[in-house]
């Protein structure tokens, strides 16, 4: 298993996101939360939030398997950017 940490900074500049981002054993990738802004009242629901779970740890929900590391942190970086404006806005994504 393969495991890279990495912070993002949203592309609004006002947030730190940090992700682990680890290789499954089918090979696939996952991109676990390791820590983000606070909801700020938000639902923090896993639907709401796009987020999933795995052994008490959160991580980035995406419709298909992300089969490289640059793929899940393509997608760590959009979840990361809509995020920041769910919590800013309320705007669901």
């Amino acid at each position: 298993m393969q495991i890279a940490a990495i912070f993002y900074r949203t592309k609004d500049g006002l947030a730190d996101y940090y992700f682990s981002f680890e290789q499954l054993a089918d090979g696939n990738w996952r991109a676990f939360i390791l820590s983000q802004p606070s909801y700020g009242g938000r639902s923090e629901s896993l639907h709401d939030t796009h987020r999933l779970r795995d052994g008490g740890r959160y991580y980035v929900c995406w419709t298909a398997p992300l089969s490289t590391f640059h793929d899940a942190q393509q997608v760590a970086a959009i979840w990361a950017d809509s995020t920041q404006d769910y919590i800013r806005t309320g705007n669901s994504f």
